[in-house]
């Protein structure tokens, strides 16, 4: 099935309106028990089952979600082997040579690094000029 007009930006033209008169036909033997059919317009993503009238309505002022390829909540069936299942780990390797020199040798200087583990907050209100409680002398 061709679905190219999805793409296209003017939802006036010929082939833009063709295409939603196609999917309202696919959508209208998609329906549950109250008639409403998920809705994939830009606005709604297939979140929200709406009347075919109101996709229809949907699709001309929203446009459909161009991420809607397989209409698999209309009909169109997954291909298993679509959807591969992707190792996590290929590709990754050790992390450990990160701070090696060029001559192999393990550089573990990470003085540029912060040790905030220690720090302590002291809100900014209270902090006043010259107390015990941290704040600066006033060179005043």
């Amino acid at each position: 099935m061709d679905k190219s007009w999805m793409n296209l930006r003017d939802r006036l033209c010929k082939e833009y309106v063709n295409g939603i008169r196609t999917f309202i036909q696919v959508a209208k033997n998609h329906v549950n028990k109250d008639g409403k059919s998920r809705c994939p317009c830009r606005d709604c993503q297939n979140a929200f089952w709406k009347s075919i009238n109101d996709i229809e309505i949907h699709l001309c002022r929203f446009g459909i979600a161009t991420t809607y390829q397989r209409w698999i909540f209309h009909g169109e069936k997954v291909d298993i082997n679509y959807y591969k299942p992707v190792d996590l780990n290929s590709g990754i390797d050790k992390v450990d040579h990160l701070d090696d020199d060029d001559d192999g040798n393990h550089d573990d200087n990470n003085d540029d690094l912060v040790d905030t583990s220690q720090s302590r907050y002291v809100p900014m209100g209270s902090i006043q000029e010259g107390s015990k409680t941290g704040g600066r002398q006033s060179s005043h």
